[in-house]
């Protein structure tokens, strides 16, 4: 029985949360099986609080995609900030979110991530608009999801409940930012990323989590973590 879990609390739009995808694949592909691993969305700009991508707005999100290239190496193309130009365009994360509940319920969590880092690409690498079905049923039938099953579940009202439902989660576990990662184990609970963290930092801080509920860890780092983090 399965009583440990990684709760990975994400926004597919969200800039360092693509940023920290290579790292956090890598961190996943490593994770021992007595752990559940479960994705929830936290809400970045959903609904009514999306954002019109006006000179302002586009002048933001620049300065924290300059950030996370600096940080991480990944790119944001011409492509992507072509898209954010076009005419009333909004950065609305609700529906790529919805989308990866979808997924998420057709196929499951590592489907879910998939799917998610399957669509950053897709969005700030080749300018595709997140807002719409046809890019994210494609993306979805990509993670071997049947499109029409997908449309049905992504229109239902069920799936919004589910999405707006998993926001709540996050508030409730006091997530601010994203990316975030918290171990549940033994009665619990610990952080293991606070927005942006290297492969290094999310095992040393895995292992440490791990160690202070008498488990076996990754590797031989928890000895320089502390509840203040890792060195």
């Amino acid at each position: 029985m399965i009583n440990n879990q990684l709760i990975y609390v994400t926004d597919p739009l969200c800039l360092w949360c693509y940023g920290i995808a290579p790292d956090l694949d890598a961190f996943f592909d490593s994770l021992p099986d007595d752990l559940e691993s479960i994705t929830i969305n936290g809400g970045l700009f959903p609904g009514a609080e999306a954002k019109l991508a006006d000179k302002n707005f586009q002048n933001y999100l620049k300065n924290a995609a300059e950030q996370v290239t600096e940080r991480t190496g990944q790119i944001f193309s011409e492509s992507f900030w072509e898209l954010l130009a076009s005419d009333n365009f909004y950065y609305d994360t609700e529906p790529a979110a919805r989308a990866s509940v979808v997924v998420k319920e057709l196929a499951g969590d590592n489907k879910m991530r998939s799917f998610i880092h399957k669509l950053q690409k897709a969005v700030f690498v080749d300018g595709h608009n997140p807002n719409l079905e046809d890019t994210l049923s494609e993306l979805a039938h990509s993670c071997g999801v049947d499109k029409a099953e997908f449309l049905e579940k992504y229109r239902s009202d069920s799936s919004l409940e589910m999405t707006r439902g998993e926001y709540a989660l996050a508030k409730t576990m006091n997530v601010r930012g994203f990316p975030a990662l918290i171990y549940a184990g033994e009665g619990k609970g610990f952080q293991i990323a606070a927005g942006y963290a290297t492969l290094k930092d999310l095992t040393q801080a895995f292992d440490y989590a791990r160690e202070q509920c008498g488990q076996p860890i990754l590797n031989d780092s928890a000895a320089v973590c502390g509840m203040n983090g890792c060195q």
